[in-house]
């Protein structure tokens, strides 16, 4: 393999790394969003739940 060979596989396996971040960071946020929505349905379902066993 020569020199320009290698750089190539470098540079072609630190886009990839840097590509898999991306698509991580990307999916984390939106992941994190869906679990707040959960969350606050889950508190909802809670609240009503609390009131109806008041009354």
């Amino acid at each position: 393999m020569s020199d320009h060979d290698i750089q190539l596989l470098a540079v072609g396996a630190a886009g990839g790394m840097y590509v898999m971040l991306l698509v991580q960071i990307a999916f984390g946020v939106l992941d994190d969003r869906r679990d707040r929505k959960a969350v606050r349905t889950a508190e909802a379902q809670l609240e009503a739940a609390e009131e109806k066993s008041e009354a």
